[in-house]
């Protein structure tokens, strides 16, 4: 029994080496106006929009085989709007081929995240808030 349970284990450690002969951790960054939420409600939110860019992530690459999101943070106080968000997406994949579907996926998913919390807040790119600063959320992903 104890054999058969080391073969069965050993066979399922090899098939998920297998499965990912490339991986790639992406760090997504977002940005936006921030405020106090007295002062500058309405105002985008960058933890809102890290939120719906990782559902769209998770509707995109379901297999949690394949996509890990780690490391989600931002903001600064509980009573503030947060001018920025944080996380991390491990990526793993059989080829680079297929690694490049998935940051493709993932670059689309953070897309589409960023526009619905913008435009939820009707805040169009290269406006400005009341302090100057830019109205829409932001992103980067290295």
């Amino acid at each position: 029994m104890k054999a058969k349970l080391l073969v069965a284990l050993l066979g399922s450690f090899i098939a998920g080496v297998a499965m990912a002969d490339v991986s790639s951790v992406l760090t997504v960054d977002l940005q936006g106006p921030g405020g106090h939420s007295n002062g500058s409600y309405g105002n985008t939110n960058a933890v809102h929009a890290s939120a719906r860019a990782i559902m769209e992530i998770e509707k995109a690459i379901p297999s949690q085989k394949q996509c890990m999101i780690t490391d989600f943070n931002g903001g600064v106080s509980v009573n503030a709007i947060a001018a920025d968000g944080h996380f991390k997406v491990t990526l793993n994949a059989k080829d680079d081929k297929e690694m490049a579907d998935l940051k493709a996926k993932v670059e689309k998913a953070v897309a589409a995240g960023v526009k619905a919390e913008n435009d939820f807040r009707n805040a169009k790119p290269g406006e400005l808030t009341s302090g100057g600063v830019p109205a829409a959320v932001s992103y980067t992903i290295k």
